[in-house]
This record gives structure tokens, C-alpha cells and sequence, in this order.
């Protein structure tokens, strides 16, 4: 019979450490957003950090790192920079993930990225993604030409660009950077980009902040950040920030110099990384679930994600229930237009609850969500 304990990461013993990488590498993924590392390094910057550890008469059988918000909501741990997670469990168990949440204590969990092994979106879930990656099966030089028999033209112009770069303004170089002030322009650049495409700034609540430097400063555990500079006459013109294990990459933070951006130094920075990835100690490069269009130029593999509420038997998911009936609704009411515009401001909201954890950081980030929206429908 299937039992649950839940506990803080601190808490985590040895045994079950172990027990919880052997589940995680088991999924073929060898993520840093599922190792039992990450669940430490996000509970030194918040107090809201839970782990459900499921164990039977053979030891443990599952594991779901969570933060564990007011009314038993929870959402995946590192939310909003989640983008890949799981309810991690042995092959031999097949318990619904309602059942799973309610052994927890859990009334209801949102998953915006859920890795279930599956191509089929579990009931009550639908397909996101899918999460895009490069890996690195041979030699970068296989990979490359793997990646430019699919885009010649692209690669052509990549490589066009590059020579300019390198005549126009020196040697370009690709590198682990352990520089804390290219971390920092990073994040300037990243917020700056925030503001102009009127999206959330993710980095804006301090303890998302804190942790884009706990994992960079680590040096304990087999999650770390990474930061991943290009460079050119030793100036740094684009770099990539996120937490990195077993020589898998899974960037958060990408950005670059405006002034450069005639070069592309975004694109150049991923097609310098590939080609130099046994240097740069990697084996694979995750690029997550996004549609940015860049994406499909580098990826040789992708993973089948799902985007959905689980909710557990219980009167106050019932109620839950009703009133996003009667918000779908009313939304409907309203035409097309109106049920569109409803959708986005959802997703909107659900994106700044996940990350904000005051009430006026929560208050803030609506409101100024709400305006631009409609601002934008009027026009």
C-alpha cells in the first residue's frame, strides 16, 4: 500500500537522495529541474518548499517536489522557472496523479510543462511543447552537419554573420563564464527585454533573483548554474544563465547587446556553444518548451510535455471547479473576442502567480497585465 511523507529538502536523507536520482535518471532526461539538488538550492530562497516522498513494502516508489501554497495548491518547484517537471515514480506503480496529490495533502496542483513518460496527455491535460533539445550523440561535427542538412540556408548565414563579427570587431569566443558581473549584465539585459516586450519580469520578486546567484555561487551538489558567454575582442555580447547537472544545460536566461544584434549574436551564441560542446563539458542542450523560431535550427530531440489542473477528490475542488465553469462562461458570453482576451489575461495571471509571492507583487503584476491587454484590444 502506497504511503506519503512530506518533508522540507533539508530533511532529505541520504538513501532517499539517492533513491530520488536513480528515478529521475530513469526518465531518459537527465534534467537539473528534477534532480533532488534543485529542490535544495530552491528552498534556500523560499519557505514554501515541500517534497511528497511515496514509499511501499519495497522502499521508495515516488517523489514530487512542490511549493506548497495557501489552500493546498501547489505548483512545481522553481515555478515560474519550471519548465520541465515531474510526479516522479517507479515503473511499477500506477497510481492516477489525482490519487497522488490527495495522499499528500494536496487539493489541487497546476503542471505547466509535466513529463509523464507519455506522447498522450493524461485526462484533463492537453499537449505543450514540445520541449526541444540538442544532443550530442557523436562529434560537434557530426552535429553540425546533422543541424545544417536540415536548414542549409540557415547555417550558411550563420556562419556569414560569425566572419563579420569576427572582421569587423576581433576573435570570438565561447566560454564557461565564472564572472559575476556578466551574470549581472545578463539579468540587466534580460529585464530591459522584459520591459520592452511588455512580458513579466520574472527576475523582479527577490528571491528569483537570489536564486539565479545561490546556483551560480554553488559549490556543493551536481546542480550548478551555468553561464555561458560569447565574447568578442573580450567583450561579452550574449550569454545564457541556468541550472546545469550531468552536462545537461537547461538555460533560463538568454540575452544580448541591442547594439550587436546585426549579428545575431543570440543565434551565434548557440551555434559556437554546439560546436563547442565536449569543451564546454555538455552532452546535451535543453532548450525547453517555448515557440521562439530559432529553436527549430538547433534541435534533434524532442520530449512530449502536458500543460494542465489535477485536482483531488474533495469538496473544495468541486467548488473550484464551479466557478472556472462560470468564468468560462461568462467569457463566452461575450463572443470571440472577449474569450480570447479572457484567455490571455488567464495565462497572464497564472504566469505572475507563479512567481510572485506577495500580495503586492500579485496585485501589481495583474493590474499592469490587465492594462496592456486591454490597451491593446482597443486598439
Amino acid at each position: 500500500m502506497l504511503q506519503c511523507e512530506t518533508i522540507s529538502p533539508a530533511a532529505l536523507t541520504a538513501a532517499d537522495r539517492d533513491a530520488w536520482i536513480s528515478l529521475a535518471q530513469a526518465t531518459g532526461l537527465a534534467s537539473p529541474l528534477l534532480h533532488p539538488d534543485f529542490a535544495i538550492a530552491v528552498a534556500k530562497v523560499r519557505d514554501d518548499v515541500r517534497v511528497a516522498l511515496y514509499r511501499d513494502r519495497k522502499g521508495l516508489a515516488g517523489v514530487f517536489a512542490y511549493h506548497r501554497r495557501p489552500g493546498g495548491f501547489a505548483r512545481p518547484i522553481g515555478a515560474a522557472f519550471s519548465d520541465l517537471h515531474a510526479i516522479l515514480t517507479r515503473p511499477d506503480i500506477d497510481q492516477p496523479v489525482a490519487e497522488l496529490l490527495r495522499l499528500a495533502g494536496i487539493s489541487r496542483a497546476r503542471f505547466p510543462a509535466v513529463y509523464t513518460g507519455n506522447a498522450a496527455s493524461p485526462e484533463g491535460m492537453e499537449p505543450v511543447g514540445p520541449s526541444q533539445a540538442t544532443i550530442l550523440r557523436s562529434t560537434p561535427e557530426a552535429l553540425i552537419e546533422e543541424l545544417r542538412a536540415e536548414h542549409p540556408k540557415k547555417f550558411k548565414d550563420l556562419r556569414r554573420r560569425l566572419r563579420r563579427l569576427e572582421e569587423d570587431h576581433g576573435p570570438v569566443e565561447i566560454a564557461v563564464s565564472t564572472d559575476r558581473v556578466a551574470l549581472v549584465q545578463l539579468m540587466s539585459w534580460k529585464r530591459a527585454q522584459f520591459r520592452a516586450t511588455g512580458k513579466h519580469d520574472v527576475l523582479a520578486p527577490q528571491w528569483a533573483s537570489d536564486l539565479m546567484h545561490t546556483l551560480f555561487d554553488a559549490d556543493a551538489g551536481e546542480v550548478k548554474g551555468c553561464l555561458i558567454t560569447l565574447s568578442v575582442g573580450g567583450r561579452v555580447i550574449a550569454a545564457e544563465f541556468g541550472p546545469e547537472a550531468h552536462g545537461t544545460f537547461h538555460p533560463w536566461l538568454a540575452a544580448y547587446d541591442e547594439a550587436m544584434s546585426p549579428y545575431s549574436p543570440g543565434h551565434l551564441l548557440v551555434y559556437q556553444l554546439i560546436e563547442a560542446m565536449p569543451q564546454l563539458g555538455l552532452a546535451r542542450y535543453e532548450m525547453g518548451t517555448g515557440h521562439e523560431d530559432y529553436k527549430k535550427y538547433f534541435t534533434n530531440h524532442t520530449t512530449h510535455l502536458h500543460s494542465g489542473m489535477v485536482r483531488s477528490p474533495g469538496f473544495a475542488s468541486i467548488l473550484r471547479d464551479g466557478a472556472v465553469a462560470t468564468f468560462d462562461a461568462a467569457a463566452a458570453l461575450g463572443g470571440e473576442r472577449v474569450r480570447s482576451l479572457a484567455g490571455k489575461l488567464h495565462r497572464r495571471i497564472d504566469q505572475i502567480a507563479s512567481v510572485e509571492v506577495s500580495t503586492a507583487g500579485r496585485f501589481i503584476g495583474v493590474t499592469r497585465a490587465a492594462t496592456q491587454l486591454l490597451v491593446g484590444a482597443g486598439r
